[in-house]
């Protein structure tokens, strides 16, 4: 009795028990199908060969009696032997026929009914007796049933599938109790303890109530497996626990960071307000102060000139050479120092003044400049090439004036050139930043010095050489950078010079005289 409750805990305890009980009835089932199939298909090809047998006897046995019977038209003998044929295990209908040409009514004997279906029929020559030229007076004609074959073989597969069912039933539940007692208990067991688990809270270590073998199995296997997991998530736990601490406590110092950056940005922003602030009331100042200064000195400086014109004029009887040497380098000087004043107005404008920035054509602002010099300049020679359609986001005055430094630059220190060539031009670069040129074949510079060429009133020739004050590059600089460009040169001694500047870049540069190598041919 506990046997079968047992089973029947196994069976409604688990989808595992149910599953498995209906896999081994069905792959018995299978394999009795089989079986049985192969042993009714045995018996039947023996049955089938014990009637094959009893058919041939007959021939031996029967056939020559018959012939004697049938020759001497015996019928009483005739019937007493078919029905010892009939009375044979299966033959259920034999039955002799006379054949003779010269009978009108030829004998016939039969016992039993033949038929077409589940039978073997067997018909045999019934030949004349006692002679040796075969000749045949009848026919013998046996049939053997095969329906107590059939019903046989029926009766063993009945019990055979009985008997197989029940084993097979037996042997299903015992299986499923086996696996019960063995593995399915043990699997609750264990599931019951992965369901109260709580990591916060770890239970004691998983152990299952049954016999300890000495060869670990699988459920060993499991139970230890599962404690090891355990084992490494409380200590995975205990480390995120100490991490999920750290980085409180790192969001925490973030968060003061933040503020304190906040704070800092925002007394960042006051100062940066106020040093606007006062750099553009410096600028304004500055500017006021440059305009000042230019007109104040201008006015000294034309008062000079004026009383050297009168004195020269009035004294002109009067002077030696060495006085006139005199007033002319007080005339040459004033006027010098009057250009200086306005290269220096024109650098501070170039610094403080706003932009005005529209799409236009280089190539005619650079045109008009050059036909100013040629016009003012008759008497030299001059080969210009200037690339045409070069467009540009510029504020035309400040353009202007770097297109007329820079050529004015070109101009003058290709005057020792027997044949003086500039050229404007641009290129494009890998990147799509397009980069302007101005080139001469003139008296060049040494590159060592390419850092002192922007900065206010640095020369790198002498005044007997080439006449000026060291402004214009430098105010070049300063309108390049209000274009967000970048400006550089390539020279050599006696061997020309090409400046080089971008306007808007795409990549920040710095604004300086760093040089980098350009892309064209230098004259």
């Amino acid at each position: 009795m506990e046997f079968f409750k047992q089973i029947s805990k196994a069976v409604s305890h688990t989808g595992i028990g149910r599953r498995l009980l209906l896999h081994i009835i069905l792959f018995s089932s299978v394999v009795t199908l089989l079986a049985t199939a192969v042993q009714l298909f045995t018996d039947y090809q023996r049955d089938i060969s014990l009637i094959e047998g009893r058919l041939g006897d007959i021939q031996s046995s029967h056939l020559s009696a018959i012939s004697a019977s049938l020759w001497n038209l015996d019928t009483k003998q005739l019937y007493i032997q078919i029905e010892g044929i009939r009375h044979l295990p299966d033959v259920d209908a034999v039955a002799i026929y006379e054949l003779s040409e010269s009978v009108i009514n030829p004998l016939v004997i039969e016992l039993g009914k033949f038929q077409d279906t589940n039978a073997i029929v067997r018909e045999y020559f019934i030949f004349k007796p006692d002679t040796n030229d075969k000749q045949v007076i009848g026919v013998l004609k046996v049939q053997a049933s095969l329906q107590d074959v059939y019903a046989r073989l029926l009766d063993k597969a009945v019990v055979i599938l009985l008997s197989q069912g029940v084993k097979t039933f037996l042997v299903s539940m015992f299986i499923l109790f086996i696996f019960y007692r063995l593995v399915t208990v043990h699997l609750s067991e264990i599931a019951n303890h992965l369901a109260r688990y709580k990591i916060v809270e770890p239970a004691p270590r998983l152990a299952l109530q049954r016999k300890q073998l000495d060869d670990k199995d699988e459920l060993d296997q499991v139970v230890e497996a599962f404690n090891q997991l355990t084992d490494n998530l409380v200590s995975a736990y205990d480390n995120l626990q100490s991490i999920n601490k750290a980085l409180a406590d790192d969001v925490a110092a973030r968060k003061r960071a933040e503020r304190e950056v906040r704070r800092l940005n925002l007394e960042l922003e006051e100062r940066v307000q106020r040093r606007t602030a006062e750099l553009e009331a410096a600028n304004k100042e500055l500017g006021s102060f440059c305009f000042s200064v230019s007109h104040d000195l201008r006015a000294p400086l034309r008062r000079i000139d004026g009383v050297c014109q009168v004195l020269q004029e009035r004294l002109v009887d009067d002077l030696s050479d060495k006085s006139r040497h005199f007033f002319d380098r007080i005339t040459q000087e004033s006027q010098s120092m009057s250009e200086m004043i306005d290269s220096f107005l024109q650098l501070s404008r170039a610094t403080q003044s706003e932009l005005n920035v529209d799409s236009a054509n280089v190539s005619l602002i650079v045109e008009k400049l050059v036909n100013e010099l040629q016009e003012n300049n008759k008497d030299r020679q001059v080969s210009v090439i200037i690339e045409p359609d070069i467009w540009a986001d510029i504020d035309r005055r400040m353009m202007t004036v770097l297109l007329n430094n820079l050529l004015s630059n070109a101009w003058k220190y290709t005057e020792k050139e027997s044949a003086a060539v500039i050229e404007f031009g641009h290129y494009e670069e890998e990147s799509g930043q397009q980069v302007l040129f101005i080139k001469d074949n003139g008296a060049g510079f040494d590159m060592k010095y390419a850092d002192r060429l922007f900065t206010p009133f640095t020369r790198l020739h002498r005044q007997d050489e080439f006449e000026g004050v060291g402004i214009g590059l430098a105010t070049v600089q300063r309108i390049v950078a209000r274009h967000g460009g970048h400006i550089w040169a390539e020279s050599a001694p006696d061997s020309g010079a090409v400046f080089y500047f971008t306007l808007w870049e795409m990549h920040s540069h710095s604004s300086s005289g760093t040089h980098r190598l350009p892309v064209i041919n230098k004259a």
